[in-house]
């Protein structure tokens, strides 16, 4: 199984690399001064500090588009509720919501 490290400039990742296990991944991790990721799931634009990955700041446009979005799939998931209510079937909601 492959590792995953991030490579940072001046405390932000600018990419994320999948290493080799074992000595040869040890050793890329040194030669590109990287840090290994464990136990989270930073992406590039996250900050790393006091040996900890923090995810940026979300703009007041992102998080209304996140919620819009959940909204929107909750209002999916109730129609489809209420259609199966009415005894319509897998089939019929796929053929019938695409």
């Amino acid at each position: 199984m492959n590792r995953v490290a991030a490579i940072i400039e001046n405390g932000i990742i600018k990419n994320i690399i999948t290493i080799k296990e074992g000595e040869q991944g040890d050793s890329e991790i040194q030669l590109r001064n990287a840090i290994e990721i464990t136990g989270s799931n930073p992406g590039i634009g996250w900050t790393y500090s006091d040996g900890k990955f923090i995810e940026p700041t979300k703009t007041q446009e992102q998080l209304d588009a996140e919620d819009e979005q959940l909204a929107r799939a909750e209002a999916r998931s109730a129609a489809e509720a209420k259609l199966i209510e009415l005894g319509l079937t897998t089939e019929d909601l796929k053929a019938l919501l695409g």
